[in-house]
């Protein structure tokens, strides 16, 4: 009963992923409704300004011109990075010589750090650059499963 338990994990840490700012409607009229905003400044926050409110200086940013495309470039704004631990312990119980039974206790975010996202990116919106939307939380399952050859 206490040996003969199997552990495994998955550790995934990645920095934030680079997105992009757009404007709200369609200044240009081109029909692609992703116009990308005018860059007035630098809009880069240090790691220690960044906050829930605020991950990038959103006054750095102005909608274009009607009929003008914006000078601001893709992929500008870095999300939040990741930080996530995976973990699982099984046990298998011989039953028979052909017959297993196996156990398998797994849990995903096993550490429930938050999974955050920047959700809103458009210029002319009040929530901009506002994290309000996480991933899926701790997520934990246990399993049984018989096995015969």
């Amino acid at each position: 009963m206490f040996g003969g338990w199997s552990l495994a994990g998955i550790t995934a840490l990645t920095s934030g992923r680079f997105v992009n700012v757009s404007v709200r409607g369609n200044p240009t009229s081109t029909g692609v409704n992703a116009d990308r905003p005018n860059a007035l400044r630098a809009w880069h926050f240090s790691h220690d300004q960044r906050t829930l409110d605020g991950r990038f200086d959103t006054d750095a940013f102005a909608p274009n011109e009607p009929f003008m495309v914006g000078n601001a470039g893709r992929n500008l704004i870095e999300g939040p990075g990741l930080a996530n631990f995976d973990f699982a312990l099984s046990k298998n119980f011989n039953l028979t010589e052909s017959k297993n039974l196996q156990f398998r206790w797994e849990a995903f975010n096993l550490s429930d750090i938050p999974q955050l996202t920047v959700s809103n990116l458009q210029v002319g919106t009040g929530s901009l650059g506002q994290i309000n939307r996480a991933g899926r939380p701790r997520d934990l399952q246990f399993g049984l499963k018989f096995i015969y050859r």
